[in-house]
């Protein structure tokens, strides 16, 4: 055999011989809870820890748990019970390190009558101790049929400059939505099975039109029930 190819032959063996003995070295590496860290996670409505003592308390970091032998869906699942939390991410670095990438609901309504909000997506979230979202309040009772709905048109509103600013609560009767307008007395009125969405901006272009007149202090309601149109009532 050419000496070459030998001494090459060699050198493959030995770097392979220490890329498995560096490996199964790392992969024998213990786990600690000091090993855990959050990445890009914002705690509004918990904190860290709280996120912590659940960890604790499921005992995931009791012993120290070998590299090979750790669950990364099992530490997600285990942070998800948290009911302010929408979404999780554990990741580990080749150091051995724990890097933990959370992400709080996003509550759009208050529910006033029994006391919770209500995410983007639609769910339930429980008021925090820790901090209170300023979102519009909804004074009437809420259905779990109409819950979708409430995420996506509280989404909508969250996301719109004026609306976020400008309604305050919203009663819903039946099929009809009763918005409650922040700084005025009129109510707008809006049909919750229809498509909203160029309803709002009918309304925003009527609102600008006729802000400066005073005749919005006159109304008693809006109604955009009508394709196109912004029907008034005044007092």
């Amino acid at each position: 055999m050419n000496l070459n190819v030998l001494k090459i032959s060699f050198l493959i063996l030995i770097v392979s011989l220490l890329t498995l003995f560096s490996f199964n070295k790392n992969q024998s590496r213990s786990i600690e809870f000091n090993d855990l860290s959050y990445v890009d996670s914002v705690f509004k409505f918990i904190s860290k820890d709280s996120v912590n003592k659940l960890l604790t308390q499921s005992k995931l970091f009791s012993n120290e748990i070998l590299k090979s032998n750790l669950n990364l869906k099992n530490i997600e699942n285990t942070i998800l019970l948290n009911e302010y939390i929408r979404s999780v991410e554990v990741s580990l670095s080749v150091e051995g390190k724990l890097g933990v990438n959370i992400k709080e609901k996003n509550p759009v309504f208050r529910v006033l009558r029994d006391k919770y909000y209500i995410d983007a997506d639609g769910k339930k979230m429980p008021l925090s101790k820790n901090f209170s979202e300023e979102t519009p309040i909804i004074l009437s009772k809420v259905d779990s049929i109409d819950l979708k709905m409430f995420g996506d048109l509280g989404k909508y509103i969250k996301n719109d400059e004026f609306l976020s600013k400008h309604i305050a609560g919203l009663t819903k009767s039946k099929n009809k939505l009763i918005f409650n307008i922040d700084g005025f007395q009129y109510n707008l009125n809006l049909n919750s099975n229809e498509n909203y969405i160029s309803k709002f901006k009918n309304y925003k272009a009527f609102f600008n039109t006729v802000y400066s007149s005073g005749l919005l202090d006159s109304l008693r309601s809006v109604n955009l029930d009508f394709k196109n149109q912004v029907i008034i009532q005044r007092k």
